[in-house]
């Protein structure tokens, strides 16, 4: 599935109301298509995104077990794509063991 459309970027670089796409592009300049297309590429949004926020606070909530259950996987490694590792986790236990 490709990603879904960003939100409409800030003026001046947004689409105005009754501007056709060709008139948008002869309106901005280089330096404003490269603002745009940078702004597009940090505001991207696909809806897996809540599976994978979903995935990773359950994780870090209650372990990667009930992730796996709560995601419908039957095998671990596949949840560790969508829940992210408890890093801040990780660094405690470092700083208690040494």
């Amino acid at each position: 599935m490709p990603a879904r459309r960003p939100s409409p970027p800030p003026a001046p670089l947004a689409q105005r109301a009754n501007e056709t796409k060709a008139e948008w592009a002869g309106r901005l300049n280089a330096n404003e298509k490269a603002q745009l297309t940078i702004w597009k590429q940090q505001h991207r949004w696909h809806p897996n995104q809540l599976r994978h926020s979903f995935a990773t606070r359950v994780r870090k909530q209650h372990g990667l077990e009930a992730a796996q259950v709560m995601l419908g996987h039957a095998r671990a490694d596949v949840t560790q794509v969508y829940a992210e590792r408890n890093e801040q986790l990780a660094a405690s236990i470092a700083a208690t063991v040494g």
